[in-house]
């Protein structure tokens, strides 16, 4: 459930109109109406009109003679870069440059006369964005709440078709909204805008100014007709002009169209006494309307406006955000408290299992899978600790090339590591060296028994060999070896 305000905002006027959206129904909670010329300036007259209602969203629009509309086609294939097509296309008949407004457009319903031709119906609405943001301004101060839609002159008028089915005819209708300045026209085809006009007078000059303002309305369907609209046979007349007496009759003599009020719209709790007072409040509720999700006007709100919108909108709705954050966060406490509760449960019983089981195979009744592990591998192996000696063949070799000084000159002709017994098999310039071997080797923690046990001269030099033994500090010694057995390298230099 959610409740739309809309906002008819005019120089004389402040007009409210708060709907509530249910379930397939549009319910109106209030109409209200405030003169300006009763506070001291606009928006004290839209706090005074918003007493004691309150909305979920808002919507307004920008005055008819404030903004531009246009209808153009282009061809169906620019629609792929239509945005920068639409620019170019609608800036040139406009009075200023695109950088200093906002736009906003829609693709229309296509019609058979602009179908044949492969054209694409677009209606675009544009205006200055200082003055859009003027307006924003304005909503805000009055009712603490921005705008969600900003809509152009008497576009919202079209979004009526949603409570007045009757306006969605094939036929063109048009609805004419009299003010006390000014006058808005708008004609509706399928229930889409497809034309505008905003005339420069209203009832205030009545009755003196009446045959000027028939004037206009006939310019105003004349150049409906000349864009190639089809004959208007029914005008709706809302605003403040609808409840002027013999008003609609004037117009429909001067016009020769049928001029009547809108029917009865699909709006649940009408009280008698607002029955009265819908045409008063049309583009009011209008307005709401285009809060719905599926709007048929288009919306000021782009650019930097609709950045500025989307901020405003999340610092609105920080309460409730807060709310579904905490709810949020509170399941997910319960949720982890509840699968830890099941992960120690289940901890809890395989323990037990293993204890179990370890007491039944192993003699021992243990917890620790680790150590349960590494005493079947006792048993398995019949040996305890790592299997796999602290040095092989390869540390020998390493340990040889570091302990050996680099201003000597040493070849290695052989290496034998049989289960940690070394023989090292090397040649060296004299006795001295071989010497200098021997204690460099002594000095390493894990060379036991380090022996030179033989010299031979070759030629020149002096050949050596050097036993020792490989025990490492807390390493196990290794079984004897079987006979026969060897692990060596041998030839390496």
């Amino acid at each position: 459930m959610s409740r739309w305000l809309g906002l008819d905002i005019t120089d004389t006027a402040v007009r409210v109109a708060l709907l509530r959206s249910t379930y397939r129904k549009t319910r109106l909670e209030a109409l209200r109406e405030e003169r300006v010329a009763d506070h001291e300036t606009q928006s004290a007259a839209l706090r005074a009109a918003m007493q004691g209602l309150r909305a979920d969203m808002a919507a307004t629009a920008i005055a008819g003679h404030r903004a531009f509309v246009r209808f153009v086609s282009l061809p169906a294939a620019a629609q792929r870069e239509l945005s920068n097509v639409l620019s170019f296309e609608v800036e040139s008949t406009l009075p200023l440059e695109l950088e200093d407004a906002v736009m906003d457009h829609s693709i229309l319903t296509r019609i058979p006369e602009l179908d044949a031709q492969g054209q694409l119906p677009i209606i675009a609405g544009v205006a200055y964005t200082e003055e859009v943001r003027d307006r924003i301004g304005l909503v805000l101060r009055g009712t603490g709440i921005e705008p969600q839609r900003v809509g152009v002159g008497p576009l919202p008028l079209a979004n009526l078709v949603a409570i007045t089915p009757e306006l969605a005819r094939d036929t063109p209708v048009a609805i004419l909204e009299i003010g006390e300045h000014r006058a808005d026209l708008v004609v509706l085809r399928g229930g889409e805008p497809r034309f505008v006009r905003s005339l420069s007078r209203g009832i205030a000059g009545f009755p003196e100014e009446s045959g000027a303002l028939a004037r206009e309305l006939r310019q105003t369907v004349g150049a409906w007709r000349m864009q190639g609209g089809a004959k208007l046979d029914h005008l709706f007349l809302v605003g403040l002009g609808r409840d002027m007496p013999g008003l609609a009759d004037y117009l429909q003599t001067q016009l020769g169209l049928t001029v009547t009020d809108l029917p009865k719209p699909a709006l649940e709790g009408v009280t008698p006494d607002q029955v009265e007072l819908l045409p008063r409040f049309a583009k009011a509720i209008s307005l709401a309307l285009s809060l719905a999700r599926r709007p048929t006007d288009l919306n000021l709100r782009q650019g930097p406006l609709e950045a500025q919108q989307s901020y405003q909108f999340l610092r609105e709705k920080t309460p409730l955000l807060s709310g579904l954050g905490a709810a949020i966060f509170v399941s997910f406490v319960f949720s982890v408290v509840a699968e830890q509760k099941a992960v120690d449960a289940e901890h809890d019983a395989l323990v037990a299992q293993l204890e179990v089981v370890s007491q039944a195979q192993l003699g021992t009744k243990l917890s620790d899978p680790t150590k349960a592990g590494e005493k079947l591998d006792e048993l398995i192996t019949g040996k305890t600790g790592d299997p796999m000696p602290k040095m092989d063949a390869f540390d020998v070799m390493v340990v040889l090339s570091e302990k050996i000084p680099k201003d000597l000159t040493h070849d290695v002709a052989e290496l034998d590591f049989n289960r940690g017994d070394v023989t090292i098999k090397g040649i060296v310039p004299n006795i001295a060296d071989a010497n200098t071997v021997k204690d460099k080797m002594a000095e390493h923690e894990c060379f036991k028994d380090v022996n030179l046990t033989r010299t031979t001269q070759v030629k020149d030099k002096q050949k050596y060999t050097l036993e020792f033994r490989v025990e490492c500090p807390g390493e196990a010694k290794a079984k004897p070896k079987k006979k026969g057995s060897s692990a060596g390298t041998k030839g390496a230099k």
